[in-house]
């Protein structure tokens, strides 16, 4: 309901921070709280941000803060990466230690 109530808000020929920054990053949240997914959202945003940012212009949003919010996006998907890959290897190394545990109790595999 709050995501489409700010794209019906949302005027793109409209100049003015709050049509080209606030109401997207509200957009942003309101696709957050229905998806409930980090990456989706990071994914999405750092792409829009960097589609509409122009280094060297004149205009400061799209000069500094739309490179900016897609560098801060490829951060946090970088860290979302990185701890579930953490996690994954985690999770791969225990299941090996438990199947370790598991094959060394059984009575007739000793080794002498």
């Amino acid at each position: 309901m709050l995501l489409g109530a700010l794209m019906v808000a949302y005027q793109p020929e409209a100049g003015g921070l709050v049509n080209r920054l606030l109401i997207p990053l509200a957009m942003a949240v309101a696709t957050w709280m229905m998806v409930q997914n980090v990456a989706a959202v990071a994914i999405g945003t750092g792409v829009l941000a960097a589609i509409h940012s122009e280094p060297g212009s004149s205009d400061p949003l799209a000069s500094v803060v739309y490179p900016a919010l897609a560098a801060a996006s490829g951060l946090v998907l970088a860290l979302v990466f990185v701890r579930r890959f953490r996690r994954r290897i985690a999770e791969t190394q225990e299941a090996r230690w438990r199947h370790r545990r598991e094959r060394h109790d059984e009575p007739g595999d000793r080794r002498s």
